[in-house]
């Protein structure tokens, strides 16, 4: 429960900085020095080999989890459990379409509740391709 109040209050942080402080970036500092190959996956990559993404030199893997208030990727279970039994790190990211205070919340409720039972080696990710300022 802690582990899951932890994620909501890390997501819904950083939905509200990321629009309500635009067109500034805000990021994370690196946990460390080391810098990795890695490559981010969703649905539109279809079935995905992760020994051969793994041979090819990649190290870390970002793999979409889930959009909005309710989708949900329909390859994100198998894409985690593919990139986990290849060795890679993996992160999780959520596609930000919130405008709102309110939607960021319900947003980041969802991925939380999403990533629920996964184990990921990296910071949570959200991809923000469009800004707006709260109203």
């Amino acid at each position: 429960m802690k582990k899951k109040r932890f994620f909501l209050c890390f997501c819904i942080f950083y939905i509200i900085i990321a629009l309500t402080y635009v067109p500034k970036v805000y990021a994370i500092s690196p946990a460390g020095d080391q810098i990795y190959q890695g490559i981010d996956v969703s649905n539109w990559q279809g079935s995905i080999n992760f020994n051969e993404v793994k041979n090819d030199g990649i190290e870390i893997v970002y793999i979409k989890a889930s959009e909005g208030t309710n989708y949900v990727d329909p390859r994100f279970r198998m894409n985690y459990e593919g990139a986990k039994s290849a060795g890679l790190k993996i992160g999780f990211y959520h596609y930000v379409r919130a405008r709102s205070e309110e939607q960021a919340i319900k947003e980041a409720q969802h991925f939380v509740n999403v990533i629920q039972g996964t184990n990921p080696d990296c910071r949570l990710a959200m991809d923000f391709e469009t800004f707006r300022k709260f109203e």
